[in-house]
């Protein structure tokens, strides 16, 4: 006889437990990577530090596009034999998106600075890495791995710590927490794929029909069409600036910017980020409207108490401890943590409910949303630096047009959650067995 699914109270204790089994494993991660930071500053110069940034930067970005967005189709297939041809679809994606920015960065090497040449290779290894641990993140929440999908946000950034750190000790170089990250990740995928797939899965992926991958490709045609320029508006709000900083202010700055990043956005990464996994976890199983708008005000109500207070609260206190934290040299990393403060508590309340649209299939609507918070943020840094205003300055009007971003996300997603029915799952037909 099957067992009934859980509904009411019993439901709500298992969202709870899920969420805050992931967001205790994704804590101890982060707490470690933090408590790091006070080594690292006295290992590397803020130099070094605003290279790591700008190498982050872009492979956050690219790293997001790496698969055309189509490791997210993940959250919609039907059953595990059309996950199995979407995870090919998504891997034979990195392989060409990756070779795509190898060739560019090889192309483009005589004019990148001589002390940042070694990121035209660094880059697409990382974008790679990246491309696959985000597909097989994927596959944990479509399939409610969400014990190894919470080991994962240990792993990645316990591991990458600890090379940090180790890297520095054996005065490896300029380009130390740069491999440092690369082979965190590759710890990252390895994990996962032992715990994921089994043999078969892999032999099957191996042999997925290429008929197969292609009518998977046609039918999720949105993903790459309006999720990818989303994906690629959504992370350049969240990287680009670095990136601006460090060609505008210098590397250094970069670098002060890239740690006081690293502080403020802590408590959205150790809270945040589960809480919006678990809710797609949530709607995978179940899709009606009426338990996702309760799901989402109790994970807004969560976010505010947990992430939105501390971290205005770290913003306010910030320039008074930097330096005992971080040492002397590292004084504008305590004035940036305050700008960036408000931004980032908007950023806590949209990211629970940020795949809202995407599990609508309202893709382009979450497009024009991403692209409006682009030009909110992204406007005042390019103003300011134009009128030649304070780096600091610049630093808190893009902050304040951030946050009027998130806030609007906010709202659609709500709208959404509040209209009329519609259905999410779907998938492309298989032409032979796999």
């Amino acid at each position: 006889m099957a067992a009934k699914p859980a509904t009411g109270p019993t439901r709500t204790r298992a969202l709870v437990r899920a969420a805050a089994g992931v967001s205790a494993l994704a804590l101890t991660g982060q707490l470690m990577l933090v408590a790091a930071i006070p080594i690292l500053t006295r290992l590397y110069s803020p130099e070094d530090f605003g290279i790591f940034t700008i190498y982050l930067s872009i492979v956050n970005i690219v790293g997001a596009i790496a698969g055309l967005r189509f490791s997210t189709s993940l959250y919609v297939v039907e059953d595990r034999a059309h996950a199995l041809v979407a995870l090919k679809l998504t891997l034979v994606a990195v392989c060409f998106t990756t070779s795509v920015v190898l060739t560019a960065g090889y192309l483009l090497s005589d004019v990148v600075p001589a002390r940042l040449q070694h990121l035209t290779y660094l880059v697409p290894i990382g974008m790679a890495a990246v491309g696959v641990a985000d597909a097989m993140n994927c596959w944990c929440l479509r399939f409610n791995h969400m014990r190894d999908f919470g080991m994962g946000r240990l792993i990645l950034p316990a591991s990458m710590a600890v090379l940090q750190v180790s890297f520095g000790l054996a005065h490896l170089g300029d380009g130390a927490m740069i491999q440092a990250h690369i082979l965190s990740q590759a710890v990252l995928i390895a994990f996962l794929c032992v715990r994921l797939l089994k043999w078969e899965d892999i032999r099957r992926i191996a042999q997925a029909p290429w008929g197969s991958v292609a009518a998977t490709a046609r039918r999720e045609y949105k993903f790459p069409l309006f999720e990818l320029p989303s994906a690629l508006a959504g992370f350049a709000i969240i990287n680009l600036p670095a990136i601006f900083i460090g060609s505008l202010f210098g590397t250094a700055f970069a670098g002060h910017f890239g740690v006081a990043a690293r502080l403020v956005t802590g408590p959205v990464t150790l809270i945040a980020l589960p809480l919006s996994n678990v809710f797609v976890a949530e709607a995978s199983k179940d899709f009606d409207r009426h338990h996702l708008l309760g799901t989402a005000c109790g994970l807004l109500v969560v976010a505010a108490g947990l992430i939105v207070l501390p971290v205005l609260g770290l913003g306010f206190i910030s320039p008074y401890v930097v330096v005992p934290l971080l040492g002397e040299s590292w004084i504008p990393t305590g004035q940036i943590m305050g700008a960036l403060a408000l931004m980032c508590a908007a950023q806590a309340l949209s990211t629970p409910i940020q795949e809202v649209p995407t599990l609508f299939r309202r893709q382009e609507l979450r497009l024009l949303v991403d692209l409006v918070r682009a030009v909110f943020v992204f406007g005042p840094l390019l103003i300011g630096a134009h009128l030649g205003l304070d780096p600091l300055q610049v630093i808190y009007m893009m902050a304040a047009g951030g946050a009027t971003g998130y806030a609007l996300g906010i709202i659609v997603a709500l709208f959404l959650l509040n209209g009329p029915g519609g259905a999410r799952t779907s998938g492309a037909p298989i032409n032979g067995p796999v």
